[in-house]
């Protein structure tokens, strides 16, 4: 990590171009002292104060080297105790645009403050103790959602709740541990079988509980980062008709010529409270064209990288061995057969490919379409109706801790039960909260908390 500095650091917390608002952020010891210098009273003999705390106020905006009014801004000072950094907080509101905003910012450097590296607010918000690592998180998430499920897991996040089961149970192995570290330092006091049984129940039930939450991650990052869909199958089944009917609108060519489609289309669809990247590949077929094998050859990448596989299938003609070599080709997990058409007289049946999960459409009449999307979800385990209280895990970090944790857990209670010595469950239950310290950044290495605010827009 670059390390705690007592700087005043500055940045433009709003979105750049044009606006009605923009705002200027500054956080440190000597915010106020700067902010003095870039900020002037409308009236003569007037003074900027900024007691209380949370009150926005009416000032000017100048420079601070020559005075030259820039400005007719508010601002709003928060003082250390009630700031969302831990620190003395001003926020300049003035008029958006992209030349004011950089002058409003340029005159904060030049009163002294520094620019804010990415993620530099909400750094400093953990390490001041305001947010924990798990919180601190959620801040980017909740700014980057691009969906009512990724919001709400954000915002699970962000009221701590994650963090409150994982300290649930992380306290609950802290006092297992403190009880065998206890038995020692007095060897000769053997642990009664009845304690032994009831602490490796405990051992249990926090590696139950810990499973359960990492088991959320698939969940999780669907929520967070939303669905990748493919519409697969060969040459005019009908793939770029289904994914305009699914949009709403024209985005891909149709023809009745065969490899119109020559690369892959992708383009954002919602799906349920998830967001979801629909991709249109190319007819999956031996192509002799360069081009077309190209596109032949990304649409296998794109399979590869697929959440969810939509093979697309032409309900009014037969089917071909190539529709059987695709189906059999494909993961079948997550692959729904859709039959296309349905507007023609339908020649094959539902058990034609032996596929589990078929769906029929006719995507130039749209019909089909919301039995498509509710089978999909129920694919992806995701319900119509999220639960707004779920706790998710979101990121691939908090599921390699949770399950760190658990295995570590498990090792102790194997250990105890295996009358292994006390040292050993000691040892493996202090890798179990040492994983879940890691977790909310109790103890977090500098380097893991680079990453994470690194990637962090600036002004957060």
């Amino acid at each position: 990590m670059a390390g705690y500095s007592e700087d005043t650091i500055a940045a433009v917390a709003t979105a750049s171009g044009p606006a009605a608002i923009a705002i200027v952020r500054l956080s440190g010891r000597t915010a106020f002292v700067v902010a003095k210098q870039m900020l002037a009273a409308r009236k003569a003999g007037k003074t900027i104060e900024f007691a209380p705390s949370h009150r926005a106020r009416r000032g000017v905006l100048r420079s601070p080297e020559d005075g030259t009014p820039i400005d007719d801004v508010l601002f709003l000072p928060m003082h250390a105790d009630q700031s969302p950094t831990g620190e003395d907080v001003v926020e300049i509101h003035c008029h958006g645009g992209s030349l004011l905003t950089r002058r409003a910012l340029a005159a904060a450097l030049a009163a002294g403050a520094r620019a804010a590296r990415p993620g530099e607010f909400t750094e400093r918000a953990f390490l001041n103790g305001r947010l924990d690592l798990c919180q601190a998180e959620a801040v980017a998430d909740l700014a980057q959602a691009n969906s009512e499920a990724g919001l709400k897991a954000a915002w699970q996040l962000l009221e701590g709740n994650l963090s409150r089961k994982v300290t649930t149970q992380r306290d609950a192995l802290l006092d297992i541990r403190a009880l065998l570290e206890a038995h020692l330092d007095f060897p000769d006091d053997e642990i009664p079988p009845e304690t032994g049984a009831e602490l490796a129940s405990g051992l249990r039930e926090a590696a139950d509980e810990l499973d359960r939450l990492a088991a959320s991650f698939q969940r999780g990052r669907l929520a967070r980062d939303g669905v990748r869909i493919a519409l697969v199958g060969k040459p005019n089944v009908g793939k770029s008709s289904l994914m305009n009917a699914l949009l709403g609108r024209d985005r891909a060519l149709v023809s009745e010529s065969a490899g119109t489609t020559r690369d892959y289309l992708e383009e954002p669809l919602a799906l349920g409270d998830l967001q979801a990247l629909l991709f249109d590949t190319a007819g999956v077929r031996e192509a002799t064209d360069p081009l077309e094998k190209a596109g032949v050859e990304r649409s296998h990448q794109q399979i590869q990288a697929a959440d969810l596989l939509l093979l697309v299938a032409d309900g009014s003609k037969v089917l071909t061995e190539q529709d059987h070599s695709l189906w059999q080709e494909l993961p079948q997990d997550k692959c729904l057969l859709v039959r296309n058409k349905c507007d023609r007289p339908l020649v094959w049946g539902a058990d034609a490919l032996g596929a589990p999960q078929m769906v029929t459409v006719s995507a130039t009449e749209g019909r089909g379409l919301d039995d498509l999307c509710r089978t999909a979800l129920e694919m992806l385990a995701w319900p119509e109706e999220s639960e707004g209280e779920a706790v998710l895990v979101t990121r691939e970090r908090h599921r390699a801790a949770l399950r760190d944790a658990s295995k570590a857990a498990m090792d102790g209670k194997a250990l105890l039960e295996g009358k292994e010595g006390l040292d050993l469950v000691a040892c493996e239950l202090q890798t179990a909260t040492a994983a879940l310290d890691a977790l909310v950044g109790i103890s977090s290495p500098e380097d893991v908390l680079d990453r994470i605010f690194a990637k962090f827009c600036i002004g957060k």
